[in-house]
Formats: C-alpha cells, structure tokens, sequence
C-alpha cells in the first residue's frame, strides 16, 4: 500500500496499526498546497461472512456520517473523504498529532489534584458537546484520547462502534451495542447493550481516579455493593473525590446526569472558586488606574493547561491581608520596571535642576526687588539731614566794580 494513492488524492505514507475490522495508514493529500497529513482507515473485516460484511459496511458509513456531524467540534477529528474503491471502504479523517493518554499515564506518574481537575474540565467539555448531538462515544478510555502537540487540548477519537462489533466480542450480531467498550471503563448497563450518557460520564471518571491513583481501574478493590473503593488510595480532596464517586456510581440512576452537571460540580471546588474570587479581591483592593494596568499585563500562568495552575486557598488569603501600600507598591514598581535605570535617574536630575533654577530665579528676584529701596533711603538720608541742619548761608553782594575786567 505504501506510495499507492486512493481516491486520486490521498497517497499512503506508511502503514499505521491493524485491528479486527480494518487497517489504519498516514497519508498525504496531494491536492492541497501544503500536502497536509491525513489519516486513512480501511474497512478490512476479518470474516467474510456475507451478513457480517453487511453489518460491517452499514457500520462503517455510520461512523462516517458520526465523524461528519461532530467534526465541527476541534477537540474532535474532522472527517475529509468517505469513499469506495475497488469494492473497499474507505475513511480520510484529519490526523491529530500528539501521544494517546496511555502514554500519559504511563510516563507521569501519580496526577497532581490541579491537573486531573484540567483534565475532567477539558474532557466533560467534549462530552457535553458530542451529548447534545445525541451520540454516545461509548469506547472512552485512555487510547482514544490524545492530548494534542500544537495545543496541549484533548482530542476525542475513535467513535466507530463497528470495531468492538467485528473483533467477535458479541455472539449475535444484529445486536449491534452489545459489549462494545473496554472493561475497566465500561459500566454494567453499558455491558448489557443499553449505554447511556452517563455511561461515557462514568469512563471519564474512571480514567482521573486512574490518573490520581496510578492503579489500573480492574484492579481497583470493590465493596459489597460493586462500588469502586479508591478514595484512601489517592492524596485527593474531599470535595474532588465526591465529584469523582458520583461520576462511577455502579448505578446510572446514582451518576450525574449530564456532563454539564458535573461542570458545574467542579466550579464548585473551592481551589477553582477561589482562584476567581481572589483575582476580584486583589482588582478591587488597588486604585482604579493601576488596577487597569496590572490586569493589561497579567501573569504569565499555564492555560489549559498544558495544566492550568490552581492556586492554593491560604495563599490567597494571605494576599487579600496584604497592606494596601505593599499592593500598590508592588503594581507601581512592575509598571515603573519597563523603564530603563539610567532614564528615569537622567529624568529625575533633569526635574530637580529645573525646579532649582526656578527658585533660586524667584528668590534673586525678590531679594533685588526687596533690598534695592532700603539701600537708596539709606544713601540720601544723611544727605537730606545735613542740609537741614545747616543754616543757610547768606547772600553776599559784590562791591561795586567787582566783576569787571580792571585792565580797562
């Protein structure tokens, strides 16, 4: 199959994994610029049972028209071609790069309690969506989840039914949801062939007790009512563990009813609300002009994550008792630390010697104005007093011939 090319597009790259219903292979599209990356899957049953090749057919273009309508969704893989060729099926669906939540798990270790509540947060959001289309995923477990390289998001995969159904693990098979899951993720109800919602709800439950635990969900320990026990197996809050326990009730009646439900059981949590609460205390607690400053330039934190930090309850508290001048302080100070030292040292200088010339020019000014008077009356007054008290001298008159030349 490798460089053969299907659909006068699609051409085979390398040979992916095999399954009892068909085969998977990475492609490219040779009519797009940049010869995106595709996934094709083969139908290739492994029995040639003329009814069951039937089934097979019907199933495999159901899973086409599924992936058609929920494509839309971008935590979902978008269908691109769905076709037959020399009497083959044929399905191209967008290929998500990325590693499968096995591998996750395998590698991680134990969860912390912020990433498992990232990882229901980000999974019930996909579930919610694929619900209201009236679809049941019913094979939610580890391998058909992947967490996307480009973006850390959760990519659901897999909504084809048919391969339980071809892999033999039912005996009749005209009852075409009978046994199709894994065990471990798959409920009672869902094993006699009636999934649910809750069904898919209760898979997503099981993975981040997995996660949170480090124990596979078959080796879990049950107590006499068939309830899984593993709330003293795992360092989880009270209040995640309950959400955790009604999402893999043995009974679906006992179960949230919709993924919405236990959305909103989770913005309950007092790690997730105090996180928003204590983002308005520290806004409301700074002055209007630097509050708008500090929320411009927000701290750098991971998103959906990969794993959105939760912050602790104390921390926050401890922030809320801060002194309003050490807040203040503290949003000036990162504003003030875009300038440069040396610019704001120049510009301080510059000011103070402005304001220097200014009023050493005023008092100059005054001290002139103020002084040059008193200066002038002390010159002229001594001047004036001996006039005053001299007597004025008496007006002599010539003798007569005094004036003329006596030459003459």
């Amino acid at each position: 199959m490798k460089g053969k090319i299907l659909g006068s597009r699609y051409k085979i790259i390398e040979y992916l994994a095999e399954g009892g219903f068909g085969r998977t292979y990475l492609a490219e599209d040779t009519q797009l610029p940049g010869r995106d990356t595709c996934l094709v899957k083969q139908l290739y049953p492994s029995r040639s049972d003329p009814q069951f090749l039937a089934i097979a057919r019907r199933l495999f273009k159901t899973e086409a028209s599924t992936l058609h309508n929920l494509g839309h969704h971008r935590q979902i893989p978008t269908l691109l071609a769905y076709f037959e060729e020399e009497e083959t099926l044929y399905l191209v669906q967008q290929y998500i790069k990325g590693a499968t939540l096995t591998k996750e798990l395998s590698g991680d270790g134990v969860w912390r309690e912020s990433k498992a509540i990232a990882f229901l947060q980000d999974g019930l959001n996909v579930l919610q969506f694929v619900h209201e289309q009236r679809v049941i995923h019913r094979d939610i477990k580890p391998d058909n989840i992947i967490r996307r390289e480009s973006d850390d998001k959760l990519v659901l995969v897999d909504f084809g039914s048919v391969k339980e159904v071809l892999k033999g693990q039912q005996t009749n098979i005209g009852q075409l949801t009978v046994a199709v899951g894994t065990q471990g993720y798959m409920p009672t109800e869902q094993a006699r062939g009636k999934a649910r919602p809750t069904s898919d709800i209760y898979a997503l439950g099981m993975i981040a007790i997995q996660a949170l635990t480090g124990i596979a969900p078959l080796d879990l320990p049950e107590d006499d009512e068939s309830e899984v026990m593993w709330e003293s197996l795992g360092n989880v809050s009270q209040e995640l563990s309950a959400i955790l326990t009604s999402m893999t009730r043995y009974h679906f009646k006992d179960r949230y009813q919709s993924a919405k439900d236990v959305l909103q059981a989770l913005d309950k949590l007092p790690n997730v609300a105090t996180k928003v609460q204590s983002l308005t205390e520290v806004q409301s607690s700074v002055s209007p002009s630097i509050a708008s400053t500090s929320i411009s330039e927000p701290a750098k934190f991971v998103e959906l994550p990969s794993v959105t930090s939760v912050v602790n309850r104390d921390d926050f508290s401890h922030t809320a008792t801060k002194n309003h001048h050490d807040i203040n302080a503290t949003v000036i100070n990162s504003k003030s630390a875009k300038q440069s030292p040396d610019k704001s040292k120049n510009l301080n200088f510059l000011w103070c010697a402005i304001a220097f010339l200014l009023v050493s020019t005023v008092g100059i000014g005054l001290y002139f104005t103020m002084s040059q008077p008193a200066s002038e009356l002390e010159n002229e007054a001594p001047i004036d007093k001996e006039l005053e008290d001299k007597p004025p001298k008496p007006i002599e008159r010539l003798k007569q011939g005094d004036g003329f030349r006596k030459d003459l």
